[in-house]
């Protein structure tokens, strides 16, 4: 199945799809926007190419994304708030002949180093449709095509493209709303950005409940009690946000003055999300279910979730849970083994959720998506995540950090994530994130909050060993931050190698 099959059990509906600040655009208009597009991209490109998407939030991006789609090409998301020159290496890698923007960002990319078309997004939605051209296009569409590439930070600076193909996401979609039990009831507040992997949830799923998706405001973000009541106002039932958005809340208080009046589902994921405000949440929405999800783009959104007990108060951060229906999430230590309860190794994944591999990166698709090592009967293919996880006696997989944010230091394997995790359970620390320079062998914790460093350190002290106290303690007023919410640690690297 692909995503114009979704999209068509939709195309009659009259209810509204998706909602961005005053406009509102039902599913009828949804699927006839889509032709438009379609007919657009079909006029003015061949087959199975890239086409580029520039934009801020908008009500039409769902009907850009799923015309380009119709018309068997693939679409490549980018923040309208990437620098320039990382949009020029995007455009280099995919030799793209075909960008689309909004009127707001127009200007800025009629100045890229680019020789293509560009279009604004009134201009594809409101082309003529050639139902004709768009309909012999649809028939040529195969499941393992691509959907979309999203390009994430490579290590080298030069943006890697994840391939995603349109089994993957349908899969994910299909799974994640059997798997929670979504309904046209559930209204989704979104938060990810839409050229982001955690937006095709607030995107897709309302393609098969027939639900509604609000597109919020980004600037509503810096202001969390307006925030509240702009979800109230909506009658927002459901969030799937990264970590940070939701501890914001805490951190600001704002539950002292407003609480939300609708939410029934609490989805978090993207980063750790701490225990102390996970608490602070379910104490405020007693009734509602919490569940940590997890998994990179590299495998389409989350592979493993975990529903909170609530009636548990959560000492520990919560674990990341059990794989999805048909995913397969396994930990390999070291010899490449099937690691032991309670032991450390890396997150592996196997399954349709798996992406295609990386545009037009050969050498790194084979580094990250290899043969199975426990399996030498057929050909199956797994990525290593690069993450380092356990298996509980519960059974549950539990986060413990990056690989890469793994050390040697004075002749100890130290966590990263750890010391990271213990200082935001304290009290008065909103953020924190540890890096290590290896020249000079420190380790360095940069932080958010009221706590003083001697409070810190004596609190540590009482936790860790000393070869993981950190040396250096530097407090800031807000820390770095990449586009999705996610905290900028390549930011506070180059900072403290400054």
């Amino acid at each position: 199945m692909n995503i114009i099959d979704l999209l068509n059990k939709a195309k009659n509906r009259e209810s509204v799809a998706y909602k961005y600040q005053n406009d509102e655009i039902i599913f009828k208009e949804v699927y006839n926007k889509a032709l438009c597009v379609a007919s657009l991209i079909s006029l003015n490109s061949s087959e199975n190419q890239p086409i580029i998407v520039i934009s801020n939030k908008n009500i039409y991006i769902p009907s850009v994304y799923l015309g380009i789609a119709l018309s068997n090409c693939y679409y490549v998301p980018v923040s309208a708030e990437m620098p320039l020159n990382k949009i020029e290496n995007i455009i280099d890698i995919t030799q793209a002949k075909i960008i689309v923007t909004d009127n707001e960002n127009y200007s800025n990319i009629a100045n890229l180093n680019f020789n293509g078309q560009i279009y604004t997004i009134d201009q594809c939605v409101e082309h003529q449709i050639y139902n004709d051209i768009v309909n012999k296009r649809k028939e040529n569409i195969i499941d393992t095509q691509p959907l979309y590439i999203i390009f994430t930070s490579g290590s080298t600076g030069v943006p890697k493209g994840i391939v995603t193909s349109h089994s993957s996401v349908v899969d994910y979609i299909e799974t994640f709303v059997n798997t929670f039990n979504l309904t046209n009831a559930d209204v989704f507040g979104n938060q990810a950005p839409l050229d982001y992997i955690a937006g095709i949830r607030d995107i897709y799923i309302p393609l098969i409940t027939g639900g509604k998706s609000i597109f919020i405001p980004k600037k509503l973000f810096l202001t969390p009690k307006t925030l509240i009541q702009y979800l109230n106002d909506n009658k927002v039932t459901t969030i799937c946000w990264v970590s940070a958005a939701l501890s914001l809340c805490c951190q600001l208080n704002v539950f002292n003055d407003i609480k939300p009046e609708y939410i029934n589902k609490v989805f978090f994921t993207g980063s750790v999300f701490n225990y102390k405000d996970l608490n602070k949440w379910k104490k405020e929405l007693p009734n509602a279910m919490f569940v940590n999800h997890y998994g990179p783009t590299e495998i389409t959104a989350s592979c493993t979730y975990y529903v909170v007990d609530n009636n548990k108060e959560y000492n520990n951060n919560a674990p990341i849970g059990k794989a999805f229906k048909n995913r397969q999430v396994f930990i390999l230590n070291e010899n490449q083994q099937p690691a032991k309860i309670n032991e450390t190794g890396e997150i592996c994944v196997a399954g349709n959720c798996l992406a295609l591999g990386y545009f037009k990166n050969t050498e790194k698709t084979n580094e990250c998506f290899i043969q199975n090592p426990l399996n030498n009967n057929y050909p199956q293919r797994i990525y290593k995540t690069g993450d380092l996880g356990y298996l509980n006696s519960d059974g549950d997989l539990v986060f413990v950090g990056r690989k890469d944010n793994q050390i040697k230091h004075m002749g100890h394997r130290v966590e990263l994530g750890e010391i990271d995790t213990l200082v935001t359970s304290m009290e008065n620390i909103n953020e924190a994130c540890t890096v290590y320079n290896e020249k000079k062998s420190v380790i360095t914790l940069y932080f958010s909050g009221k706590a003083t460093n001697a409070e810190i350190s004596s609190f540590l002290r009482k936790k860790l060993p000393s070869y993981m106290i950190p040396r250096k303690l530097i407090n800031m007023d807000e820390l770095p931050k990449l586009f999705n919410g996610k905290l900028d640690r390549q930011t506070l690297i180059k900072q403290l190698e400054e």
